[in-house]
């Protein structure tokens, strides 16, 4: 399916300090191969806040980060943001990053059995209090 043809285009969080979550997601999200390729600064303005757009690619930008200071606030109980990740590895690699780089830990890298069979999943919380998780649904290889 080509990105066009997905149902969902890209998600966006408001957080407090641009810093902070420019270090936080260039990090957590490099072993899922989303990297940082958009980044704007105040407008003239000043209406337009700073922004950072990570993806893939350029064509395909799929995390938005725009900083709103004290304003900013993530939702509660409930809601979180699941990425998929090709490998049990790289869940350990979102996990790990995340941690050193200013993140929570809200479920250590293993098996979520009840979720399904082969659901291998890691939870952090962000800075800001956004919830994410990595999750391979794919069966480990074995040589």
């Amino acid at each position: 399916m080509s990105p066009d043809n997905l149902p969902l285009s890209h998600i966006s969080i408001g957080v407090r300090n641009f810093e902070i979550s420019r270090k936080f997601y260039s990090a957590t999200l490099a072993p899922l191969g989303l990297g940082l390729v958009y980044e704007r600064h105040l407008s003239p303005s000043k209406l337009e806040p700073r922004t950072l757009g990570f993806g893939p690619d350029e064509d395909n930008e799929i995390v938005n980060i725009f900083e709103h200071g004290d304003e900013a606030h993530a939702p509660g109980r409930g809601c979180h943001f699941a990425f998929n990740a090709s490998s049990r590895n790289i869940v350990e690699a979102f996990y790990a990053a995340a941690i050193a780089n200013g993140g929570v830990c809200n479920g250590k890298p293993g098996l979520r059995e009840h979720y399904g069979q082969n659901y291998f999943a890691a939870f952090v919380v962000d800075p800001d209090g956004w919830k994410l998780e990595a999750v391979c649904k794919s069966a480990p290889v074995t040589c």
